[in-house]
């Protein structure tokens, strides 16, 4: 099973959105292996939490990239973002429609995401 999930978006502020699927795992551990394309120098990675912390302030972090395309895990920041990236974020997370229906969440953050 997939642990998380990257796609890049067009933003000003950000390089692309990190999904993380699986509530389970050790966040830290996960983004220190990841490798981002460095040809976005100056953007951040903005990681999607909802399905590890649920659908609230605490749903997306953001983080600095290096030159190397590694995220910087203790330049992480939680925000709110606009309603065009919250949306985004569930159009990824619809696309794994099986996985947020078995996790954690309850219906009415389930059902936020997939509709």
């Amino acid at each position: 099973m997939e642990k998380y999930l990257f796609h890049s978006i067009m933003n000003s502020e950000y390089l692309g959105i990190v999904t993380i699927l699986d509530y389970e795992i050790r966040l830290s551990s996960y983004l220190s292996e990841l490798v981002l394309p460095s040809c976005f120098k100056g953007k951040k990675a903005l990681v999607d939490l909802a399905l590890k912390s649920g659908v609230d302030e605490y749903r997306f972090v953001s983080f600095d990239v290096d030159e190397q395309g590694k995220i910087i895990l203790n330049s992480n920041q939680y925000i709110k973002v606009s309603k065009e990236i919250e949306k985004t974020a569930n159009g990824f997370l619809q696309q794994k429609r099986d996985i947020v229906n078995n996790s954690f969440l309850s219906d009415i953050q389930k059902q936020k995401i997939l509709c």
